[in-house]
């Protein structure tokens, strides 16, 4: 659901000034994704009966995989025949994101 999400166009959503694209309202959006992704991710590690590695390093692993699947969205999107920009913004919008979900998590966490 997230990669196609991100390649989807993003015209109907307003624009602010170029110095400011941290700041667009699509960032929220890239936030909100992997947020979630993170936070669901650490709770289907912590069940029982995934590998002992796994569960020994259950944050590492999560977060490894929410950036490496925040900058696999970006290259694709640097593919021709996808009508979106890859942009650094964006995959540290969806890096902030995948902290923000481990940080709910924590809140969380039994």
């Amino acid at each position: 659901m997230i990669v196609v999400l991100t390649v989807l166009p993003g015209t109907a959503i307003p624009k602010l000034p170029e110095f400011m694209d941290l700041f667009q309202p699509d960032k929220l959006v890239h936030l909100f994704l992997f947020g979630v992704f993170v936070f669901f991710l650490l709770r289907g590690f912590r069940r029982p009966g995934n590998p002992e590695w796994v569960s020994r390093n259950v944050i590492l692993v999560a977060l490894a995989i929410g950036v490496t699947l925040s900058g696999l969205t970006e290259l694709i999107q640097k593919l021709p025949m996808i009508s979106r920009v890859a942009s650094p913004w964006d995959f540290l919008a969806n890096t902030i994101g995948c902290m923000v979900g481990w940080g709910i998590f924590r809140m969380f966490d039994p």
